[in-house]
């Protein structure tokens, strides 16, 4: 049967059982996994998997159920245990599918989110190139001790149905090659750091150079020590600039408002952030990863502006937690996101920085969702005026979420176009870090 067949007998069979509303995602995904180890493969692996996912809503009550078994012989039997399972829940009168008038309806051109030609491309071919890739810096330099090369690809369809008018489709790829290096320290030190790469398709990737651009972030770390505890510029490199946004987002989630566990409740509106604090969630851009009309419940997605200027501007609230804070439903959560960039390069903020600790990676720590404080541990480099003086590790930076992005004074240009989400490196002021006694 074709897929729409077979979500439309689903839905027959739900309905039949006694379901007021039910909501099919059926998937299909084929995945490539493949890792080499100093020059040989270590593992290789294929999967295809094939699942249905169902909410059936009874009576105010909400069940959600999966299976792999996606075969309408055992589906009968699947549904009848399911609607048993979903009568025995407490009743919630919040939870309720959308309103029918915000599903997307069709129209738009092509996103562009999936390369049809990926599943032609032989196992054969994809090892051939990690293998390449971790023989690029084989022998290069003697401090190297392991070079972890891994090549993934996934090639995903979605076919949704749900009983109160919305039906949709898409289909996303990614292709992903990455090098993680150790090298031989000082003092025992193993310093571990790399490099990678995604892209949507698989032709036109940049299979060159990965490897090395991982060995030389490896190298630079060799002598990392922890620096004396004080108030430093914080400087967060771009591939891990979101680590500081997360809690921020998270903190807008229509549950954590529910649970009363947002720092950021009741603030729409206000100014909390730096001006330089502008957020957009733009999923509707061609070409892009992330790029979606419609969210997991079949929402219309549409350019939502998050912080403008430091100003909060929405909250990502789903239908049931709209129902429950009696505030208006957006969506569930961001799909593409844009930091809009400055006009300076990473270097140029490390000169303006002064006395700084630039952040390359983050190591452990949290912030805790109601106050929004934060600790966590890093590691990266200490700079002066634009001159890198050591390499630091073993260090944490501490504060307040609030505090820290109403300290935000520099944005580069710099984030990878190629991410799901394009945040440049950023400049914080007046920072605290704990290291060793000052």
């Amino acid at each position: 049967m074709m897929e729409e067949d077979i979500l439309h007998e689903v839905m027959r069979m739900a309905q039949a059982e006694g379901c007021n509303d039910v909501k099919i995602v059926l998937s299909e995904k084929t995945a490539d996994d493949i890792t080499v180890l100093s020059g040989k493969v270590d593992k290789m692996q294929h999967a295809t998997i094939r699942s249905l996912s169902l909410n059936l809503f009874i009576d105010g009550r909400d069940g959600y159920f999966y299976t792999n078994r996606v075969s309408l012989q055992g589906m009968r039997d699947f549904i009848r245990k399911a609607v048993e399972a979903t009568r025995m829940l407490e009743s919630d009168i919040a939870q309720t599918l959308p309103d029918p008038a915000r599903y997307y309806r069709g129209g738009g051109v092509d996103l562009r989110t999936a390369d049809p030609l990926l599943p032609a491309v032989t196992p054969q071919e994809k090892t051939r190139l990690a293998l390449a890739c971790n023989q690029e810096i084989a022998g290069k330099h003697p401090a190297l001790i392991s070079a972890d090369t891994r090549y993934s690809d996934h090639y995903s369809r979605l076919w949704y149905l749900v009983s109160n008018g919305f039906e949709g489709f898409e289909q996303n790829s990614s292709v992903s090659l990455t090098t993680i290096c150790t090298v031989d320290g000082v003092g025992g030190q193993h310093p571990m750091d790399g490099w990678g790469e995604s892209r949507i398709c698989f032709a036109g990737f940049p299979w060159e150079g990965i490897s090395r651009k991982g060995l030389d972030r490896t190298l630079r770390k060799i002598g990392q020590h922890p620096i004396a505890s004080g108030h430093y510029q914080l400087l967060v490199e771009s591939p891990v600039a979101d680590h500081l946004l997360q809690p921020m987002l998270a903190a807008l989630s229509g549950q954590a408002l529910q649970q009363q566990m947002s720092f950021l409740a009741n603030c729409q509106g206000q100014q909390v952030g730096s001006p330089l604090l502008d957020l957009v969630d733009d999923p509707l851009i061609p070409g892009t990863r992330g790029a979606s009309y419609f969210d997991y419940d079949g929402v219309a997605l549409e350019r939502r502006s998050i912080f403008s200027k430091g100003r909060l501007c929405t909250y990502f609230i789903d239908t049931p937690n709209s129902h429950r804070l009696g505030m208006p439903a957006t969506t569930q959560c961001a799909h593409h996101l844009i930091f809009t960039p400055g006009t300076d390069t990473l270097d140029d903020l490390l000169c303006k920085a002064g006395d700084a600790i630039l952040v390359t990676d983050f190591n452990g720590g949290n912030c805790d969702p109601s106050t929004g404080n934060f600790s966590y541990g890093i590691e990266g480099f200490h700079y002066k005026d634009g001159i890198c003086v050591e390499p630091v590790s073993g260090i944490n930076v501490t504060g307040n979420m609030l505090h820290l992005w109403r300290h935000l004074v520099g944005v580069a240009n710099d984030a990878d176009p190629w991410n799901v989400d394009l945040i440049p490196s950023l400049l914080f002021e007046d920072i605290s870090f704990g290291g060793t006694a000052g």
